[in-house]
């Protein structure tokens, strides 16, 4: 009578071990839902007037092609998440960041001249579209002198995956995510330096800072602020500032 009571008890356990395990979430199991995005070449809105165009050889100054850069109001209200973020990355003077002394100014004048960007930061969802796209990125076998326009946008993507706004839309599991995946294609570009010459690394380094540093609200202290500030500029900086970096890294992503 025992040894049946004994086997029954047994049954009972791994059945709650089976059904247990079932609800358990795999280890690599990513915290976001998938998001699918629409053709980049098909997108329900463009801009009507683009460099080398007949119209915009007429404009006589900055303002008037930032002025016709800008995405109508009625148009906006109208555009998903992930066509927006699409339509932002697709700016025709996207690549005047780059005409900055420092990449963070050339930032600071797209998110202020832009109005798709600042809708951007607005959405709910906001977060998990960037994040979703910077995942989907395939970095591997880039070629520098064939791609420049891709690795620049790359640039670009995580420096809104790490703007203030979008941080505070993450969850802490989420930022843990995050981290992983921007360490990851950190750790690809280091092994393609052909591809990514070290001034693409800075904007890696750049964006994990606030993400594992950031209060809830997407801002930094002071001394965070500046560490990050290192990594605005072309060059790297000092082997020491880099390593202090790297062992932050390290050190948040191995925590639990």
């Amino acid at each position: 009578m025992s040894q049946t009571f004994a086997q029954i008890n047994l049954l009972f356990l791994f059945v709650v071990i089976t059904l247990s395990g079932c609800n358990e979430v795999e280890p690599n199991a990513s915290v976001f839902d998938e998001i699918q995005f629409p053709n980049e070449n098909a997108l329900s809105w463009d801009y009507p007037v683009k460099p080398g165009s007949e119209k915009w050889k007429t404009f006589q100054s900055g303002m008037e092609m930032v002025e016709a850069c800008q995405i109508p109001k009625s148009v906006l209200s109208g555009l998903s998440t992930e066509e927006l973020l699409l339509i932002c990355l697709k700016y025709p003077l996207l690549l005047d960041i780059g005409a900055f002394n420092f990449f963070s100014d050339g930032y600071a004048a797209y998110e202020r001249n832009f109005n798709g960007i600042r809708e951007f930061y607005q959405r709910s969802d906001a977060a998990v579209v960037i994040y979703s796209y910077y995942k989907q990125l395939t970095l591997d076998n880039a070629k520098m002198y064939s791609s420049i326009f891709f690795i620049f946008r790359i640039s670009v993507v995580e420096y809104i995956l790490s703007a203030p706004s979008v941080i505070s839309k993450f969850s802490a599991q989420q930022r843990k995510e995050v981290a992983t995946e921007l360490n990851s294609k950190l750790n690809l570009k280091k092994s393609q330096p052909g591809d990514f010459p070290h001034n693409y690394l800075n904007s890696t380094y750049r964006a994990l800072i606030p993400i594992i540093k950031s209060d809830s609200n997407g801002n930094l202290s002071s001394e965070d602020a500046k560490l990050a500030g290192y990594f605005t500029g072309v060059g790297l900086p000092p082997e020491k500032v880099i390593k202090q970096v790297e062992e932050m890294i390290t050190s948040y992503l191995s925590s639990k």
